[in-house]
């Protein structure tokens, strides 16, 4: 199970008004959002999704992702290429196109794939590209951009820093350093928070958005505090196969929301035998400080309201990757 992901920040804040409060403290399954594979309209065309992030060790394919093409006008449209462009366009892979050109007919659609698939010699980091739909020319479709993190090896000290994930993942967040060590103490963007309460009526957001981490199972989810107590409750589970990837495949029990009204909550992380808490007060030294939290920003460092990025550094190399998570509709608790 993949959580999805929203990727069109601009429309977060008007669609999260419209949800409706579900009982107090229940868990939720469905996402308080629309999913990430999210529809954009240049008329006649619509492309779904918008975006595609990869990642992955260059030298090595990565499994293709479908993206679909829908006539949404009502007259007959024709698409007459499909090809990736842009500065690192070579890095990405375009399969199981129809034969082109193909004209779609009032509500015609048609699906092709975009593999990525970096050379063994491709350099390290975030790579950029655009898929470009062309009817005419002169006369381009919606485009669905791209992204995708290579990647040297899987060993700890190969893996890519922070600041890299995020820009991965279309979004432009101050971590306070480009290198896969953070300085210690408060850097960049982050703020000091330790628990969260709901911003606004509705569900809330709880998402793994990468992991690079040790291969070992894990378990997250967010606390109450009880008696005085942390009193832990699942959201999902990660599996050791999945641990050196963004949208990392979850267990098919994992959710993706929750409303608690307004107790104020924290997250919690148990990676191995380990247990880690954002409220650094619950954890054990040396691990004491092992949650950095950052107000979410989309491309060209526009805020997104009520959103935040919660990474944990589960080894204590305080490369604060090994975890990453999206929160929506929270705001610090008072």
């Amino acid at each position: 199970m993949r959580i999805p992901l929203l990727v069109s920040c601009s429309c977060f804040a008007s669609l999260l008004g419209c949800a409706t409060a579900p009982p107090k403290a229940e868990v939720r399954s469905e996402a308080p959002l629309p999913p990430a594979r999210v529809e954009k309209v240049r008329e006649p065309l619509e492309v779904t999704p918008l975006e595609l992030h990869f990642s992955g060790l260059r030298g090595a394919a990565k499994l293709a992702e479908s993206v679909a093409v829908k006539n949404t006008g009502s007259e007959p449209v024709q698409v007459s290429d499909v090809r990736v462009v842009g500065p690192q366009a070579e890095t990405f892979k375009i399969v199981n196109v129809p034969l082109l050109p193909v004209v779609l007919s009032a509500s015609g659609s048609f699906s092709f794939s975009v593999g990525f698939e970096p050379a063994a010699d491709a350099d390290l980091g975030v790579h950029h590209a655009r898929v470009r739909l062309l009817r005419t020319e002169d006369d381009d479709g919606p485009p669905c951009d791209l992204t995708g993190l290579v990647i040297k090896s899987r060993e700890p000290a190969d893996e890519p820093p922070l600041s890299q994930i995020l820009d991965a993942l279309g979004y432009d967040v101050d971590v306070g350093a480009t290198a896969l060590a953070l300085p210690a103490g408060k850097a960049g963007d982050q703020v000091e928070v330790r628990t969260f309460q709901r911003a606004k009526p509705g569900n809330m957001g709880y998402y793994l958005i990468a992991r690079f981490s040790a291969e070992e199972d894990a378990q997250f989810g967010y606390y109450v505090v009880e008696n005085g107590q942390p009193a832990p409750r699942g959201m999902g589970t990660a599996g050791k196969a999945h641990n050196q990837t963004v949208n990392p495949e979850l267990g098919g029990d994992s959710q993706g929301s929750f409303d608690l009204g307004e107790i104020p909550f924290g997250l919690y992380l148990k990676a191995g035998k380990r247990t880690l808490y954002s409220d650094e007060a619950l954890n054990v030294a040396p691990a004491k400080a092992a949650a950095r939290a950052y107000p979410l920003r989309s491309r060209g460092r526009t805020p997104v309201p009520d959103a935040f990025v919660v990474s944990f550094d589960a080894d204590g190399d305080n490369d604060f990757q090994d975890y990453v998570f999206m929160l929506w509709n929270v705001k610090p608790a008072s």
